[in-house]
């Protein structure tokens, strides 16, 4: 029961560092959280440090790999609102010239 409460006390104090000066990505908030979250289940399935540190891995891993991919979409989404905004700013520039032309 040690090791639990060690074990949360260890998460919640990452788990609010991160959250006071707080992530720069969703892969880093992602492997925060898989990390606390991976703990506390490998600690509640095997009861041992070992057991612990296995889920903390694997909850990094797969959070951060849960983040990465949130980090692309919003990535390929801020793209593609630029790629608009130019086309439209492309537009507004053709018909300045149309005008001003004749």
């Amino acid at each position: 029961m040690n090791t639990f409460k060690a074990v949360s006390v260890a998460a919640l104090l990452a788990a609010s560092t991160c959250g006071g000066s707080g992530c720069a990505t969703d892969a880093q908030t992602g492997t925060l959280a898989g990390a606390g979250i991976g703990a506390l289940a490998g600690q509640a399935i095997g009861g041992n440090t070992g057991s612990t540190l296995i889920g903390a891995g694997v909850g990094a891993g797969a959070g951060y790999l849960v983040g990465n991919e949130m980090d692309k979409k919003k990535a390929q989404d801020d793209r593609d609102d630029l790629r608009r905004e130019l086309e439209e700013e492309r537009r507004r520039n053709r018909r300045l010239r149309e005008r001003y032309e004749d």
